[in-house]
């Protein structure tokens, strides 16, 4: 956890967030995104803020020496979806643990299922609560999805599904 909260610290000691904060008192964390590069470092951190009153996001992209402010876009969800607000006291777990807990259940579960890119993103669920959402995309173009408790890395769901299907319709 101490690279998020490294990047929350630097994102909120940012002059350009706290003035957006001032005018959007209503919106709240409710994403971190991450990537893992090849060398499993990780990329930069990109940080969402949801305003309920409009059902958009803002994204803050995280970089070393800087932060940039996306535009406002609506968010990618199911309409009858709630977007919680990340309790940062439940995201207890490191990301180095997380990803090692993920990696451990591909290559029991899955070991056929090469990971090409591994996703990050730390979210708030309906029904499961704080969460690792992590995704890999796979050698053979399937997507294999897991979600982990963020308080006590507990795996709470896995999925492997087609990346693309090339069913004939």
């Amino acid at each position: 956890m101490e690279r998020l909260k490294k990047a929350l610290k630097q994102l909120e000691s940012d002059s350009e967030f706290k003035e957006w904060k001032k005018e959007n008192k209503e919106c709240y964390f409710s994403y971190a995104f991450n990537m893992v590069k090849n060398s499993n470092e990780l990329d930069d951190w990109q940080l969402g803020f949801y305003n309920k009153k409009n059902d958009k996001v803002t994204t803050f992209i995280i970089k070393k020496d800087d932060v940039e402010m996306k535009p406002e876009e609506d968010i990618f969800k199911k309409e009858e979806t709630e977007i919680k607000e990340i309790d940062l006291k439940e995201a207890k777990l490191n990301i180095d643990d997380v990803l090692k807990k993920a990696s451990g259940l591909q290559k029991e579960k899955y070991p056929k299922e090469l990971p090409v890119k591994v996703i990050l993103i730390l979210q708030n669920l309906p029904g499961l609560g704080n969460l690792w959402n992590i995704t890999y995309l796979t050698q053979s173009f399937n997507t294999l999805n897991i979600k982990i408790s963020s308080s006590n890395g507990k795996i709470l769901k896995h999925n492997l599904a087609a990346l693309v299907d090339f069913k004939a319709k």
